[in-house]
């Protein structure tokens, strides 16, 4: 009997171990990046939209990215497809010329405004200041041209983009910040706004307020819709090829880099927007191409109440960059 007994453990042994001795799955790089991409949002009080899609395998990341978020200057890529797709119809030829007037000035960045009026340029010049350095005078000419914010909405619904809205010109965003401090600046007109200047009762706590009542988002998106966007620029479907690949250099001239491109190697391509509203808004959305892969990247961040100004946004949306690539 106890001879047996030795036999049936020796048997139970030997048909144990095979199953103890299996090692866990390695986890996919795909999953392993979205592990790392919550780890890097989750280090900062913000409310984050995050998409990523790999435009090789169709692999996915997705988290909070169908949540509807203010884009800022992030909304000048669906005004720049509009613009395109127009040309591409005939209804716009980007070399026409105009003279710059001064109620074509506007606030922020951009350096159309510190110019003189009568300066002549081209639409296209526009075109390139609006997205290299996201001027916001060159934006509005850009809106003016195309049929105003209501046409860009209309042409991202008709793409099925439901969450893309251009709510407004940056005259009209900028009027309303001006209120907060000061109503009689609702009667204002470009020309009256730009001249006479922000309020001197315009405080830092109007300006909270105004972001927080969430009255006027320069743009509104959600990081999914984006970056299907981004897929039809990449794959000639937002526009024709020769207008894909134009909006897609200038987006590889932009002059913010501090986010997405900014460890990447020099064998990466990354045509991006950036959309601000410090300390309360960083946004990125662009796409990352190397010899050997290209993807898309959208991220959305509007930083809560808690966030101080100490450029933690720039940080994470950069370390998040690395994490794709």
């Amino acid at each position: 009997m106890r001879l047996k007994f030795v036999h049936a453990a020796l048997a139970l042994l030997i048909f144990v171990l095979p199953a103890s001795s299996q090692t866990p799955a390695a986890p996919k790089p795909i999953d392993l990046l979205k592990q790392k991409l919550e780890q890097i949002s989750a280090g900062v009080s913000a409310d984050w939209g995050i998409y990523i899609k790999s435009l090789d395998t169709g692999e996915e990341i997705a988290i909070n990215a169908d949540k509807v978020m203010d884009t800022m200057s992030a909304i000048k890529i669906p005004l720049l497809v509009d613009v395109y797709r127009q040309v591409d119809a005939g209804k716009i030829n980007t070399v026409d010329r105009f003279a710059m007037k001064t109620a074509d000035k506007r606030f922020g960045t951009g350096v159309l405004r510190t110019l003189d009026a009568g300066l002549n340029l081209s639409f296209r010049d526009a075109l390139e200041l609006m997205i290299i350095q996201s001027d916001n005078s060159a934006t509005d000419m850009a809106f003016a041209r195309v049929g105003g914010p209501a046409h860009v909405t209309q042409t991202m619904h008709e793409l099925g983009l439901n969450s893309i809205t251009a709510t407004g010109t940056s005259f009209e965003w900028f009027r309303a910040l001006a209120e907060a401090g000061d109503p009689s600046y609702a009667k204002f007109s470009p020309e009256e706004l730009f001249t006479k200047g922000f309020p001197d009762k315009l405080t830092d706590a109007d300006v909270e307020r105004f972001h927080f009542e969430g009255k006027h988002p320069y743009g509104l998106a959600s990081a999914h819709d984006m970056g299907r966007l981004l897929e039809m620029m990449a794959t000639n479907k937002a526009a024709s090829e020769k207008s894909c690949k134009e909006m897609l250099r200038m987006m590889g001239q932009q002059q913010m880099r501090t986010r997405i491109p900014r460890f990447m190697l020099d064998d990466a391509n990354t045509p991006h927007k950036t959309g601000d509203f410090p300390p309360y808004i960083a946004n990125d959305v662009g796409l990352i191409e190397t010899p050997s892969a290209r993807g898309g990247g959208v991220f959305l961040g509007a930083p809560s109440r808690l966030l101080q100004r100490t450029g933690r946004r720039d940080r994470t949306n950069e370390r998040a960059g690395v994490g794709i690539f």
